[in-house]
């Protein structure tokens, strides 16, 4: 007999039969509108902690509470919903009963580590902190530290989310690293595992293909189909004079001339992002190859991959991995399908120049998405939400959030002053930077609100020149409550240049990140005094083909920037990306 899926309806009712609190049982509650549903929708949520962990944890604290410290209040909450839904779930005999000597392990390891940290320069087996690396297996694990295995590392790392799985890669390296100091602390080893870990079994996304380790012979035909790609009209008068002198009839070139000019021009403006497009499309084929049981040591030329069979191959692998990975979109309600094609057409029409395979390769896409996803969207009960839709029906649902973004940048910054305060106070340095990264998120807010920018150039907004590299920030007086930035085309793809005034509140918290907290963060981490970047970090900006100057390092790298924004806006209880606060 199949057992029926249990859903949140039905902790909500244990939750009540068994008395649990009364914040719990709120808590419990709320969860629909946290997600943006309908109350009833509650027995259509899956209860189980994979669920939980990844869609629900962490997610729309501001939907459903106007505390003033979001962050803490959320996390309660979470605490206590997760707390609940384990005991339901061992009440139904779905997860193992807690065993208290387990836990006890885990805090014997971590004091006896405790008890060898100290500062760095200390002398200390391990920085001060080290211990708490710990913590995510003492709540997490099914068996004592020594009992460890491969098998309860990935059972672990199925149930969270992306974000805690970042954390416990941390502590399966922190576990392995505890063999070397076995010597030097005895006591450490009745509590290792007999073998060494691997990190948890990541994303269901596609295995990576070594772009190096295919034929050279092969690359190098890619190298020469993305150059034609990419070829502006100085090269094609080059290619076609070519031909004349090759023996082609000048007439027929001169008319194919001709017709190329009447077409719109397709000036490319990043040839370098453009190339690594061409790259992962063709690398999305090459899987597809080898997934049919060849060998991708015999490909020696691009075009072997351009069949009908291949890219029916790779659209079908694409749809089932999207729709079966738990941590990814759908495969209709993703984009990715549609740019691996349309860079394929791009390939054909303008690489190859073949007008039958870049007709094929567009039926393809027509067939498996442009038209699904017409349906789709007639449809309104499967219907593709856009993501200016969804922010739509949060505001409709919760009208007091746009208040909550409209006054983001205050509201971060009052927190951060709190947090720099204490962390002063206590003349713990670590905390202070911590503080420091939030005051940086509330410029970066303050910034965004004022006229949204792509990602890209948020991140890499400059303050000064340096060399050839202009400063977007243009010079103001001391007392001026205006601050002006500019921009120029090739940074935010546009024909022309762009100003972005900050004003009021904005301007101030932007002033005084640049004259208080900014030189500070730059001397805690021990960063150059020079740096010319807003948000000052030790990454090298990617360059493009089409730039016409080098960015020098200096400036946060993508990921490292996303986590700043996402620590800010937790403060708010609403999380949406840099790129989606656009639709705001």
């Amino acid at each position: 007999m199949k057992m029926t899926q249990l859903t949140f309806r039905d902790l909500l009712d244990w939750a009540v039969a068994h008395e649990e609190g009364t914040d719990t049982v709120r808590a419990i509650r709320y969860i629909p509108a946290r997600l943006g549903m309908l109350d009833h929708d509650i027995a259509t949520l899956p209860a189980d902690m994979r669920f939980f962990e990844t869609s629900v944890a962490g997610q729309g604290y501001a939907l459903v509470s106007r505390a003033r410290n979001m962050k803490s209040n959320g996390r309660r909450a979470d605490s206590r919903i997760r707390s609940a839904l384990r005991r339901f779930l061992q009440s139904k005999s779905l997860l193992p009963r807690p065993t208290p000597a387990h836990r006890q392990r885990y805090t014997q390891l971590m004091a006896l580590i405790e008890a060898e940290e100290g500062v760095p320069g200390s002398g200390a087996l391990w920085n001060t902190g080290r211990h708490r690396s710990l913590t995510i297996l003492r709540a997490r694990a099914n068996c004592a530290p020594e009992a460890l295995n491969q098998t309860e590392i990935d059972r672990i790392g199925r149930e969270i989310s992306a974000e805690d799985r970042k954390s416990l890669r941390k502590t399966v390296a922190v576990v392995n690293e505890l063999k070397g100091v076995s010597n030097t602390l005895p006591a450490i080893r009745e509590f290792l595992p007999e073998t060494d870990l691997m990190p948890p079994a990541g994303s269901a996304r596609a295995r990576r293909i070594d772009w190096d380790g295919l034929p050279a012979p092969f690359r190098a035909s890619f190298e020469a189909l993305a150059d034609a790609c990419l070829a502006d009209s100085e090269d094609l008068a080059d290619r076609m004079l070519a031909r004349i002198e090759a023996g082609e009839d000048p007439e027929v070139v001169a008319a194919e001339a001709d017709i190329r000019a009447l077409q719109e021009g397709r000036e490319v403006g990043k040839p370098t992002a453009a190339r690594n497009g061409y790259r992962q499309a063709v690398t999305w084929l090459v899987r597809a190859w080898e997934d049919s049981g060849r060998d991708t040591r015999d490909l020696e030329d691009v075009r072997e991959l351009f069949t009908l069979e291949t890219v029916k191959a790779a659209i079908s692998q694409q749809l089932k991995r999207s729709d079966a990975g738990a941590d990814l979109k759908a495969g209709l309600d993703s984009t990715t399908l549609k740019t691996r094609l349309t860079r394929l057409i791009t390939l054909a029409r303008h690489g190859f120049e073949d007008a039958g395979l870049t007709a094929v390769i567009t039926l393809l896409k027509t067939k498996h998405y442009d038209a699904p996803r017409t349906k789709r969207k007639a449809s309104k009960s499967c219907a593709v939400i856009m993501e200016v839709d969804r922010i739509a029906g949060k505001l409709r649902q919760c009208p007091e959030l746009a208040s909550v973004w409209a006054n983001a940048p205050t509201r971060i910054t009052e927190t951060a002053q709190r947090a720099l305060d204490d962390a002063v106070r206590s003349e713990k340095a670590a905390r202070e930077v911590t503080a420091l990264r939030l005051f940086a998120g509330a410029a970066a807010y303050a910034l965004q609100m004022s006229r949204p920018l792509r990602t890209t150039c948020l991140r890499h907004t400059r303050i000064a020149s340096s060399g050839e590299v202009h400063a977007n920030l243009l010079r103001t007086s001391p007392n001026e409550r205006l601050l002006t930035f500019r921009f120029a085309p090739w940074e935010i793809k546009n024909t022309a240049w762009v100003n972005v005034d900050v004003v009021g509140a904005d301007a101030e918290i932007l002033r005084a990140w640049l004259d208080q907290g900014r030189p500070r963060l730059i001397e805690l981490q021990g960063l150059d005094p020079d740096n010319i970047y807003l948000f000052p970090g030790g990454a090298l900006p990617s360059q493009d083909e089409g730039d016409p100057v080098v960015l020098p390092r200096g400036s946060y790298s993508p990921s490292a920037f996303l986590e700043l924004w996402r620590d800010a806006s937790e403060e708010l209880g609403e999380h949406e990306t840099p790129h989606r606060m656009r639709h705001v």
